[in-house]
């Protein structure tokens, strides 16, 4: 995922609902071991949303830099 996909996945997840998109590939992409995987952007979006929004709404800046490090290496994004 390039900086650019990151920057549009962020943006989705602010402003698009992903209730009924399916994250689940991506499940355990932070552990070692996990090989890389292909993505859409929408469900980027969902899995970074999980993990970086707190529950008071605000985004969580550690948490943002460490999917931003997992998804440079493991996800590979198919835009359409």
């Amino acid at each position: 995922m390039t900086r650019q996909q990151f920057d549009k996945a962020m943006q989705i997840a602010k402003s698009t609902n992903l209730e009924n998109v399916d994250d689940s590939i991506l499940d355990g992409s932070g552990l070692p071991g996990f090989k890389p995987v292909t993505v859409t952007l929408q469900a980027a979006a969902k899995f970074i949303k999980w993990h970086c929004m707190y529950l008071n709404g605000q985004w969580g800046s550690e948490e943002l830099n460490e999917m931003r490090e997992i998804s440079k290496k493991r996800w590979l994004i198919v835009e359409g």
